[in-house]
């Protein structure tokens, strides 16, 4: 990372990832499934620590990340059971 210009750059050093993540309540917090957490990894291991996604339309952008959540809730579901 360089101060001086606020910008930084890939480097072999880095791994990056990109997940979603949900969990239960949290300690003290209200709600169900305090036991429950689970994860969707949409990109793991990226050599260099960034990457970019890209989609040709802002529906396209919607049904992906619409599936991601639909598998992220499969999960939760497994889960649960």
């Amino acid at each position: 990372m360089d101060r001086e210009t606020d910008s930084g750059g890939m480097s072999d050093d880095l791994d990056g990832f990109l997940s979603l993540t949900w969990h239960g309540a949290h300690d003290g917090g209200q709600g169900e499934h305090r036991d429950i957490h689970t994860s969707l990894y949409i990109a793991e291991y990226i050599r260099g620590g960034q990457y970019e996604v890209y989609f040709c339309s802002t529906n396209c952008l919607r049904e992906y990340l619409n599936n991601c959540v639909d598998q992220l809730e499969s999960r939760i579901t497994a889960a649960e059971n």
